[in-house]
């Protein structure tokens, strides 16, 4: 599903991905955070699309431009039990520090709250647990 939103004009480049982290006190009062703080804080996006419409902004060190986001699958690790493609699941912090695993980024990714529901829109391969954990990787939005 497509939105429109704005980002620092420096930043509207078609296939830009970035977590959208909520809106700064800075925007309460603009006339145009309704089009900037629409999007779903903590989430990954991608820009689609980039309009010729630039604002003026109190927060970017330039202007604002007109984008066409797309909200996109991240991709993490759940229990091999409830990994079912079109299930919901609740994501749970793994509790895990071994920093050097080579699952660490997909155990602890970007732009997903822990104790929070996701569908599953597909399952992939099991991973490997060093310590032990039945694990496979998943693409939740």
């Amino acid at each position: 599903m497509s939105s429109v939103t704005l980002i620092g004009e420096d930043l509207a480049k078609e296939g830009l991905e970035f977590v959208f982290g909520g809106c700064l006190s800075k925007c309460k009062d603009c006339e145009l955070k309704n089009s900037c703080c629409g999007l779903e804080q903590n989430r990954v996006y991608r820009v689609t699309g980039v309009r010729d419409r630039v604002h003026g902004c109190k927060v970017h060190h330039k202007n604002v431009k007109v984008v066409d986001v797309e909200h996109i699958p991240v991709k993490t690790a759940v229990s091999g039990r409830t990994a079912i493609q079109g299930s919901m699941v609740t994501l749970e912090d793994k509790k895990c520090n071994t920093i050097e695993c080579e699952n660490y980024r997909i155990c602890h990714p970007v732009g997903v709250e822990f104790d929070t529901k996701y569908n599953v829109e597909k399952v992939g391969k099991k991973l490997e647990c060093p310590i032990g954990r039945s694990l496979k990787e998943v693409e939740l939005i």
